[in-house]
């Protein structure tokens, strides 16, 4: 069916929106004069809309590339059919927005909320000459090339709109609709996928480092030479799934020794200052629930390892790497940890009570300090009170509704770091690095 032609849309310019964006936030208030904003099937390119309260917008067929939306409330706003392709959405509110249709192409959705959104193909159908009703265009939500890292897509109704390659890391999809989405090759660690369909989508080649799977419905999906190392599942839950060359996790019960043997001869090793014994190796190793509280696996290297539930308080992790380890309700309390690595792993509920990361100094190297890097790390629901965290690199992190009360934050990094709903009481801000952080309590 050809589409139809419809006449070019009207330009507004940057003063007429100022004006309409304060009306409808009038509008939202009940005070005079205020008035929706409608700027369905109008052309608002390139023009500025960041930061403003707009819930219930309409939109429809509107003409948005390369708007700057960051920041916005969109909540309940209809953009059906709407071209956002190369739009900035980053840190926007469409919580149950209509997007049926909607180009998304190129645009940045980075820790948007798209709750319950409605993200389905859609069709602007218009009424010819002859009275037959034709489609305006061929009406697939498109979001090719899309930034959703730390989006929040809890509920959304997707189906095949999310393209290939797509950055999909942090991005909670629990509960969300993606029969026969096609997210093949993409990059989707410390993604949430619980109780999300995803019967007969492609997820081969996918990253899954730090991703929870568990309760996710896997029926005839598409994992073909996806990497499940230091993800969260259950193996029963692959059960109908396409496993062919897929990356899994190693078991404890196939390793040449036992992990009490291995961290034997890793103090040996520290003890002999590496002359004797070997350093510790657990990496890509499936470490749920083990007690290895109190152990000193000083400069370990537990990188991609799943500690989720373990219990390692009041031990030594000076130096070690625990890159993209996958750690949920771990008890890390009291542990030294100073100098450690933890970029991009998954942490949610860990305990962090009186954990110390702070600075620690190289011995025979004057003046020369490592800080604990936890750039990209998921901290949600942590608690990290009374932790010394001085020069901790916490960029890009997410720390939402963290417990921070009395925590030491002396020279810390928390730029372009997500600190919805932390409990800073008793911790002071002064020295750290805030730059570009956002959800802190004025």
């Amino acid at each position: 069916m050809r589409a139809a032609e419809l006449p070019k849309p009207e330009r507004v310019n940057q003063v007429w929106l100022d004006e309409a964006m304060d009306q409808h936030e009038a509008y939202l208030r009940g005070r005079p004069g205020g008035q929706r904003l409608s700027l369905s099937f109008k052309d608002a390119r390139h023009l500025d809309f960041r930061g403003r309260e707009l819930a219930g917008l309409q939109m429809v067929g509107a003409e948005l590339s390369d708007t700057n939306l960051a920041e916005a409330i969109l909540a309940r706003g209809s953009f059906f059919g709407a071209d956002l392709s190369s739009a900035s959405l980053h840190h926007s509110d469409l919580t149950r927005a209509d997007l049926r249709g909607a180009n998304l192409s190129g645009a940045n959705l980075e820790c948007a909320d798209l709750s319950e959104a409605d993200i389905r193909n859609g069709f602007i159908l218009v009424q010819d000459k002859h009275g037959n009703l034709t489609p305006m265009k061929d009406g697939a939500a498109e979001l090719r090339d899309v930034n959703l890292a730390g989006a929040n897509l809890t509920g959304a109704m997707m189906g095949r709109v999310i393209g290939p390659r797509t950055n999909l890391t942090n991005a909670n999809f629990k509960n969300a609709k993606l029969v026969a989405a096609n997210l093949s090759d993409s990059d989707v660690r410390g993604a949430i996928f619980t109780g999300a369909d995803l019967t007969d989508a492609d997820l081969s080649g996918c990253i899954f480092q730090g991703a929870m799977l568990g309760g996710a419905i896997l029926n005839n999906t598409n994992l073909d030479g996806a990497d499940l190392t230091a993800a969260h599942f259950q193996p029963a839950e692959l059960r109908y799934a396409q496993t062919r060359n897929v990356r899994m996790p190693k078991q404890i019960d196939a390793l040449d020794r036992s992990v009490q043997e291995i961290v034997a001869d890793h103090i040996r090793w520290i003890d002999s200052l590496g002359r004797e014994g070997n350093q510790a190796d657990l990496s890509c190793v499936d470490l749920q629930n083990v007690d290895l509280s109190g152990m000193n696996l000083q400069a370990a290297v537990l990188a991609l390892a799943n500690l989720s539930y373990a219990k390692l308080h009041a031990g030594s992790l000076t130096m070690a790497n625990l890159a993209s380890v996958l750690a949920l309700q771990t008890d890390f309390s009291d542990c030294d940890m100073r100098g450690i690595k933890l970029d991009c792993a998954n942490m949610a509920g860990a305990l962090l009570r009186c954990a110390r990361l702070g600075p620690i100094n190289l011995v025979g190297v004057v003046g020369q300090r490592v800080c604990a890097s936890l750039k990209e790390i998921r901290l949600d629901g942590a608690d990290l009170s009374g932790a010394d965290l001085e020069g901790v690199d916490f960029s890009k992190a997410s720390l939402c509704n963290v417990d921070l009360r009395n925590a030491r934050i002396v020279d810390a990094k928390f730029i372009d770091a997500d600190l919805s709903g932390a409990d800073l009481r008793g911790t002071a801000l002064d020295s750290a690095d805030m730059r570009g952080a956002t959800g802190l309590r004025r």
